[in-house]
């Protein structure tokens, strides 16, 4: 059985518990991206223990995110969010006692349990609050602060780790841990207040595929989602040899990319409110297709991040508007199971991030690193050809009603 639900509090509270908790976990995410590859280096790993290391954590949310949405939708978003914090704060707490590969892989895999706890459902609980017109809005303000964590996890991380190793997870438990009583305390989702009959779990799966915009997005999610996933463990080391960098300067690279991607994030999903989401995927696609082929060739590290910038700036352009467009495509449907279809959309992302590091392993061993880059502008290339034959543009219901009255 599933229940309607109320609201009890006010939306800006939501949406700031929401926010804080994605803030927390993407820096969370980003605080060992600067040092760890280095880390596990120097215990010995080889550049496919890297790639072990970093697709544990998508592997447990490959195999948990489905089920955590399903039962996010059904009993409601809560406990998620809560039990998300407080897994991050155990993992950032035993990653220093870590020793070999299979210890560092343990905690990876039990911090990627917290994400998946987490995002099953807070895009939905924004969703849930926010269900009118400027819900790319929001949701662009809640992908842009998490985009905050994910600038800042790299540059702490970075600089942290050159004074002490165990001062980035020292900070991470003591937000998370803090985060997780805040939030016990301050959480209070929609009361339930009367029964009503919920489909079953596998019907709500096929008439969520069965949404041609939905498998779209899953598949461009997949694609896209394996260059970050080569990139993370490879590139540090990368930068580390061919320019001699600190891990606060590799941080720092990171940090930036991420600024631009968040700052651009909001206005990006205010825009395709008012103009429309195809429009800013394919050209976003396009542009980022031919700027990601400038980066093997820069010469230095300033030329490098000014690209890199870019890049990210024209990527929250391409993908900032994929999650409203989804949940405009199930609203057509009517149907409400965002938790559940975000956690498919989880999914892709996770199979394209569980096999990015170990794709990436392959192709710089025998192409070398730079040749990645090409390689994601053709999966770039293909994923604009399928947007631009195969998403359908959605007509909000409110210009449904107006096409209607003028009828």
């Amino acid at each position: 059985m599933r229940l309607s639900l109320a609201r009890p509090k006010p939306p800006i509270e939501i949406l700031i518990i929401v926010c804080l908790s994605a803030f927390i976990d993407s820096l969370g995410y980003g605080i060992v991206v600067p040092f760890l590859p280095q880390y596990a280096l120097s215990l010995g790993a080889s550049d496919l223990d890297l790639g072990i290391i970093f697709s544990s954590y998508a592997l447990v949310q490959l195999v948990t995110a489905v089920p955590f949405g399903l039962m996010s939708d059904r009993y409601g978003r809560r406990w998620f969010m809560i039990s998300g914090m407080l897994l991050l704060g155990v993992a950032s707490l035993v990653y220093p006692l870590a020793q070999n590969v299979i210890m560092i892989s343990a905690c990876r895999a039990v911090q990627g349990l917290a994400a998946s706890a987490t995002w099953s459902s807070a895009i939905a609980l924004v969703a849930d609050t926010f269900p009118g017109r400027d819900k790319g809005e929001k949701l662009g303000i809640t992908t842009g602060v998490s985009g905050m964590g994910s600038i800042a996890g790299p540059m702490v991380g970075g600089a942290l780790s050159d004074i002490n190793f165990i001062y980035p997870f020292l900070l991470i438990a003591t937000l998370s841990l803090a985060s997780f009583i805040y939030m016990f305390f301050r959480l209070k989702t929609p009361r339930k207040e009367k029964l009503v009959e919920a489909p079953p779990y596998m019907e709500t799966i096929k008439k969520a595929l069965g949404i041609r915009n939905i498998l779209i997005i899953i598949v461009i999610n997949a694609l896209t989602t394996i260059f970050w996933g080569f990139v993370e463990p490879l590139m540090p080391p990368y930068l580390s040899g061919r320019f001699s960098l600190s891990a606060t300067q590799i941080g720092l690279i990171f940090g930036v990319a991420s600024l631009s991607y968040a700052v651009c994030q909001p206005f990006v999903g205010r825009l395709s409110d008012r103009y429309g989401r195809k429009i800013f995927i394919v050209s976003g696609m396009a542009l980022l297709a031919g700027v990601n082929l400038a980066i093997p060739f820069c010469g230095d590290p300033v030329s490098l991040t000014l690209v890199i910038m870019i890049s990210a700036s024209i990527g929250a352009l391409a993908f900032t508007p994929l999650t409203p467009l989804a949940i405009e495509s199930l609203q057509d449907q009517n149907i409400e199971a965002y938790a559940t279809v975000n956690s498919l959309f989880g999914i892709a992302f996770y199979v394209g991030y569980s096999a990015g590091p170990l794709i990436g392993a392959l192709i710089s061993s025998y192409f070398g690193f730079e040749s990645m880059f090409f390689f994601y502008s053709i999966i770039l290339v293909t994923v604009l050809l399928i947007s631009q034959a195969k998403l359908k543009e959605m007509v909000k219901k409110e210009e449904k009603t107006v096409i209607k009255t003028k009828k």
